[in-house]
């Protein structure tokens, strides 16, 4: 799953994201560039946070890459 974050996203936004994320027992992987940050989630059982994780603030979009 990628999780992309809103321009104006601010640092704890991001770093409740990941949290929450890590708390799950998913491991993230950041990438932060000019313009946003872009989160990249390995782990099983996505499906059952993403609904989860897009409604977080500071979240733009949540993209699944595989199916569980």
């Amino acid at each position: 799953m990628i999780v992309v974050m809103r321009r104006d996203a601010t640092e704890k936004q991001v770093e409740a994201v990941i949290e929450t994320l890590v708390a799950r027992d998913f491991d993230v992987h950041r990438s932060t560039g000019v313009e946003r940050t872009v989160l990249g989630v390995v782990g099983t059982g996505l499906g059952g946070i993403e609904a989860e994780i897009r409604g977080m603030e500071g979240v733009k979009e949540v993209i699944r890459i595989t199916k569980d």
